[in-house]
């Protein structure tokens, strides 16, 4: 299957050059950590956030390396679903809205989503930490994906009711950002099925798929999601207009529920018979399957970079990087043996 990778790689890395990246929001230019400081009702919207996602007045004061402190007014709001609704965490993640920004660090940022610790302790702060190092991973694989920036947030109850406690949590990147800075594209606001599978770019949709195979992450869906709910299941579209609908980029998020992270909450979708989210199981789109060879040389051509990801984040603690590092190894065995990859990959795609 890979005796002729030059080939297939030269082929990707053209189709991939449709897609260029364009200069990136200074935000997200950087991984060093800001400091962020968060005054809000916290009592009362934590209490309400299983059932609410009203926004609440609060202050955000920033401070980046070498920078002073600014003041931002915002309206801090929940946001997600499984890990507010469902008895998951007890700390929801939150988006910040942000009333003016001209001239200031924050400048063309207006409403940010904040990935938070779900829980207090250690081990939490650990999967935040490995949920952010997934996103790091794709970011090297591809251009086309969601930049994150680490935040160390001090939360301040201005109700009283809470004692302060600061996080490690990390900002993702807006979607029309992702687009812009990719050849000037733009997001689809679309519902469920409103797009086809079909109609989605096959490359970059393969190495979607082999990504998720590689994170061990089952919680997605490129083109689907809740009847009625905006398109789609922990992924977003861009094309190269509004209107696309062909050529249709699909952006993957949320991976907490991956083997990679291994959060205790994460359970596998019912109806595939998987035991645990450690074990993989290919989920890509048989539509597809010419892509793949192509897909999983751009990832081996990416190894080196992938394993430096996980050994130059140093949030993770030494048993979390060995894991990580072992889980990489497990996914790159069955890449290197073109019999694993026809039996556990090729045959295994979703029709």
């Amino acid at each position: 299957m890979f005796g002729v990778r030059g080939f297939i790689a030269g082929f990707f890395l053209t189709a991939l050059a449709a897609f260029p990246a364009s200069a990136q929001h200074p935000l997200f230019s950087d991984d060093a950590e800001v400091q962020i400081v968060l005054e809000a009702p916290l009592n009362t919207l934590i209490r309400n956030a299983d059932r609410s996602t009203d926004a609440v007045p609060a202050v955000a004061t920033i401070t980046a390396p070498g920078a002073q402190a600014e003041r931002f007014d915002i309206q801090l709001s929940p946001r997600g679903f499984s890990r507010r609704t469902g008895g998951i965490c007890t700390f929801p993640p939150l988006r910040l809205d942000f009333d003016a920004t001209r001239g200031t660090s924050m400048r063309g940022q207006n409403r940010l989503k904040l990935v938070t610790r779900c829980r207090n302790g250690a081990n939490y702060e650990q999967l935040t930490v490995l949920e952010y190092t997934a996103y790091r991973l794709y970011n090297e694989i591809t251009p086309l994906s969601f930049r994150v920036r680490p935040v160390r947030v001090t939360y301040r109850d201005t109700e009283g009711r809470r004692r302060e406690e600061t996080q490690f949590n990390f900002l993702v990147e807006d979607l029309d950002d992702v687009a812009r800075r990719n050849n000037e594209m733009a997001a689809l606001e679309v519902l469920s099925n409103e797009v086809r599978s079909s109609q989605l770019h096959t490359e970059t949709a393969a190495v979607y798929g082999l990504f998720q195979y590689m994170i061990g992450n089952l919680d997605w869906d490129m083109v689907s999601g809740h009847a009625g709910d905006e398109c789609c299941h922990n992924s977003k579209l861009v094309g190269a207009t509004a209107e696309s609908r062909e050529n249709v980029i699909p952006i993957p998020y949320d991976f907490d529920y991956s083997g990679f992270v291994n959060a205790p909450y994460a359970i596998p979708p019912e109806g595939l018979g998987v035991a645990n989210v450690r074990t993989r199981y290919y989920r890509g789109l048989c539509r597809h399957n010419e892509q793949v060879p192509a897909a999983a040389e751009r990832i081996r051509a990416r190894r080196s970079a992938l394993y430096a990801v996980i050994d130059g984040e140093p949030r993770l603690n030494a048993n979390n990087r060995r894991n990580a590092r072992r889980y990489l190894d497990e996914f790159f065995a069955i890449l290197d043996d073109p019999q694993r990859v026809q039996r556990q990959i090729i045959d295994r795609c979703r029709r």
